[in-house]
């Protein structure tokens, strides 16, 4: 009886199993077809069933990912994992969390899944082009390679897959095999290429020349075969100019300079204001240092381009003879000062970078000269842009009052003139006048509303003047406002790094300004009237939700520029594949090598930079409060007894719920996401962490230092955060870096290298075995620079020392010192009058930057 129904239950089960796998194939089906609901539908049918059934929850998880609700999502792929004994689920499972994985941009678990569903036996080859794009994304090229290659295997009619194996060859080294690749696609594809298809064919051919030519180095052989190659393929390319351009890099390689310097003529000859080509022109020649032969050379080449600037501007930066250069410049300057060409003194600017002491008096006396001969109402166009040339060239030299003299001169002639104002601003801001600046820009402004380039600036000065609110209303003029009242979160969304950058450092000077009220507030408490007492703790109170805000505002905007370049770095995933089917290696590697600097460009560093202050600020107040346990027990018994007091509940009750009301109609205004996608607007999560060293390495440090090149590292900031994590021997390590490119002389060095000397000492925070090994590096190294024998002197004059023995005109150092004046116990008072000795080498609004906000 029983085994009648043991016989019977087995084609039951088989059947429910079958009609279970075609309900799974069937929902695989739908999420393919982006039916993503109905795809769930039928999940839940099986799952109601079989609720351990893996493939089913890997699938829901990624149909609810796709129509964005991702908690769930998450949910249900982690039940899905937990079932799995390591990678042993169906290739389907393996290949769904692979898609799963690579959607949230988890490569490494993609790449994962994806070798798990192709080693549990899935027959879909397409896996090895996904998994080849993730592996080119996280830079793992070698397996990127092998995974090309079994790609093109399985699909050789494509020519997107030959070119992706060839630079996936390129990449590894492997040059020969990559011209071999891309020689026998060429091979297959001879008098097979349509109209459509002839610019992805020049593109290859010039990049197969591209590989031959860094394949072939110096070797006089093998370039006579890349130049052979190049005059085969030149009817068929369409970059004219790399490929004369790589026609006369190889003649110079051979030794050919007479051939060079011909291609080097067509060059300027097709484009006479490419400056490069004119001095490579020279190079081939053989007269670099020849400066009678290069005056014949442009004076010739000027006759032939006349209205070009090359041959006119090089020869002023090798002229030697006063009364030469003095007739040169004329020739150069005064023709565009008569025109009225507003770029006068940018075209000559590097002139006066380059040769100051001669360049600055020669133009200065012949422009005065010129200018003294026009009337400005009979040459109104040569006289105002002369006056406007003379501002720049004393702004330059940073004589401020002859440089605002002359833009008046300008601005009462002609008070029309956008540019007019922007200088105007410009000198008052080195001045450190910045408000009065920010209201000459917005005088200008109005005079073009529709102008971008005006209100952009205008902003930025506003900004700079820590006047946020205004600076706010401006750029809202110009952004989408939909779903907010102002333009902050467009902003966002459309990455102006510009704006946030320029915001988040205006809110750490409010943070800064806040924080110095806040302190003299709680300083003169106890000095005044018991009448006034109750007024001064709610400024008290109010202050202190100002340097919360304004701290919490700085840091999330800092940290909004890495998410920027997070995004930047993930947008380069589709075009693994997309620079193949498109035939653009040559783009291709250009990209590549964009994103192998992605985490070391200008507006990156400077985030990080300005988060490094408020996290470096945090961590040590960190180490204060451990420092200071009594006086933190003794404030919290004090609370405790406040709060056993009913009617300082109440009253505190009270003051929170105006609080969260004043919070959220202050979030309105500052708002940088939408509301459903942040739930930290002022940023107090971010300034609450209990571990500030990590969130910067996380968010900043650890992608900068993973790219910084040595010869471009910011060892200053490598000290800084070593120094707080501990890590002395690093410290050391970017000290030695810092002096072989600066010297041991630099006032840097010397501040930088006196903390890591006392941080050596028996009574510091740091490991004893660290602390040998970095005054053994001393000893080994700075014996003779530095008083090693006096670190643990307690009555040694180390500011005396710093300022006899190092650059103190480099005021960074004594800044660098007094930041950490605690841990070398030096005087503040005395430190501070050094660095106020030493603030006349600064500009006036420099001068304003460090009294204010770093004194």
């Amino acid at each position: 009886m029983s085994r009648k129904r043991g016989t019977k239950a087995k084609p039951v089960a088989k059947a429910n199993l079958k009609k279970e796998n075609d309900q799974f194939l069937e929902a695989l089906k739908l999420y393919e077809g982006k039916q993503y609901k109905k795809s769930i539908k039928l999940l839940d049918a099986i799952l109601k069933k079989d609720g351990g059934h893996v493939d089913s929850l890997a699938l829901k998880g990624l149909d609810l990912f796709s129509i964005s609700e991702k908690d769930d999502a998450t949910s249900y792929v982690a039940n899905a994992i937990r079932k799995i004994e390591g990678t042993s689920a169906s290739p389907i499972c393996c290949h769904v969390l692979g898609i799963y994985m690579r959607n949230t941009k988890e490569y490494t678990e993609s790449i994962k899944w994806f070798t798990a569903a192709l080693n549990n036996g899935s027959t879909n080859k397409q896996i090895y082009r996904d998994l080849a794009t993730l592996q080119s994304q996280i830079g793992d090229f070698k397996n990127a390679l092998i995974s090309r290659k079994k790609y093109w295997e399985s699909f050789l009619g494509y020519r997107a897959n030959w070119t992706s194996l060839a630079v996936a060859q390129d990449i590894n080294g492997e040059r020969q095999q990559a011209i071999n690749t891309l020689s026998q696609f060429e091979k297959l594809a001879e008098g097979k290429i349509s109209d459509s298809e002839k610019y992805e064919h020049n593109e290859c051919l010039i990049y197969k020349n591209d590989v031959m030519y860094k394949a072939a180095g110096d070797i006089q052989d093998k370039l006579q075969n890349v130049l052979k190659h190049l005059n085969d393929i030149e009817p068929y390319v369409f970059d004219k100019f790399g490929l004369l351009e790589r026609k006369a890099s190889i003649y110079m390689k051979l030794g050919q300079l007479k051939d060079a310097s011909i291609v080097y003529r067509t060059l300027i000859k097709r484009n006479p204001d490419n400056f490069k080509y004119y001095k490579l022109l020279e190079v081939s020649l053989g007269i670099q240092g020849n400066d009678k032969v290069k005056k014949a050379l442009y004076a010739k080449l000027e006759q032939f381009y006349p209205r070009c600037e090359p041959p006119k501007f090089i020869p002023l930066t090798f002229i030697q003879g006063e009364e030469e250069l003095s007739k040169k410049l004329k020739e150069y300057v005064l023709p565009q000062l008569k025109r009225g060409v507003p770029a006068t003194f940018s075209n000559v600017k590097s002139l006066y970078q380059r040769r100051t002491s001669k360049i600055s008096p020669l133009l200065e006396s012949i422009v005065l000269e010129y200018l003294s001969g026009i009337d400005g109402k009979q040459d109104p166009i040569p006289f105002i842009w002369t006056n406007y040339y003379l501002s720049q060239h004393y702004l330059f030299l940073n004589d401020f009052p002859k440089a605002q003299k002359y833009i008046d001169a300008a601005l009462d002639h002609t008070p029309t003139l956008v540019e007019f104002y922007i200088l105007k601003a410009r000198i008052l801001k080195h001045l450190g006048l910045l408000d009065t600046a920010a209201d000459i820009l917005e005088e200008g402004r109005q005079l073009d509303l529709q102008d971008r380039f005006i209100n952009c600036k205008t902003v930025k000065y506003f900004l700079r003047a820590n006047n946020i609110d205004k600076a706010v209303e401006i750029a809202s003029l110009f952004t989408k406002n939909d779903d907010s009242i102002n333009g902050i979160k467009d902003l966002h969304l459309v990455e102006a790094s510009w704006f946030i950058m320029e915001q988040a450092e205006a809110y750490y000077r409010l943070y800064l300004e806040s924080k110095k009220r806040l302190d003299d507030l709680t300083s003169s408490k106890n000095e005044v009237k018991s009448d006034e007492s109750e007024e001064t703790a709610d400024d008290i109170k109010d202050n202190k939700w100002l340097v919360q805000k304004y701290k919490g505002l700085a840091l999330k905007r800092f940290q909004a520029i890495p998410k920027f370049y997070k995004q930047f770095e993930d947008d380069q995933l589709d075009f693994h594949s997309y620079c193949m089917r498109k035939g653009t290696p040559r783009a291709y590697l250009e990209m590549l090598e964009w994103g192998n600097e992605l985490y070391t460009k200008p507006m990156y560093v400077r985030a990080m930079k300005g988060a490094a202050k408020l996290y470096f600020q945090m961590y040590d107040d960190h180490l204060k409060r451990k420092a200071d346990v009594i006086d933190e027990e003794s404030e919290g018994s004090e609370n405790n007894g406040a709060s056993s007091n009913s009617s300082q509940k109440k009253k505190a009750k009270k003051e929170a719920a105006a609080m969260n009301k004043r919070k959220e109609a202050e979030a309105k205004s500052v708002a940088a996401y939408p509301t459903d996608q942040d739930d930290d607007v002022f940023g107090e999560k971010l300034i609450e962490t209990a571990t500030p060293m990590e969130d910067f390495a996380n968010c900043f440090y650890d992608n900068y230092s993973k790219q910084a090149r040595e010869d471009d590292r910011d060892y200053v900031l490598d000290f800084e955060f070593n120094y707080r994590v501990g890590k002395l021997a690093l410290c050391f390590a970017s000290l030695n870096k810092f002096a072989k490119r600066f010297g041991s002389t630099n006032g840097l060095f010397g501040s930088m290298a006196i903390v890591l000397l006392h941080a050596t000492k028996d009574n510091t925070r740091f490991d004893v075995i660290l602390k040998k090994v970095v005054t053994k590096s001393f000893e080994k190294d700075y014996s003779e620079v530095l008083p090693l024998n006096e670190t643990s002197s307690d009555s040694f004059d180390w500011l005396k020392f710093y300022q006899e023995t190092f650059n103190v005109k480099d005021i960074r150092g004594l800044l660098f010192l007094y930041r950490y004046r605690e841990e070398v116990a030096l005087e503040q008072s005395y430190l501070k009058e050094a660095i106020i000795n030493n603030l006349s080498l600064l500009e006036p609004h420099a001068q304003n930057e460090v009294l204010q906000y770093q004194l």
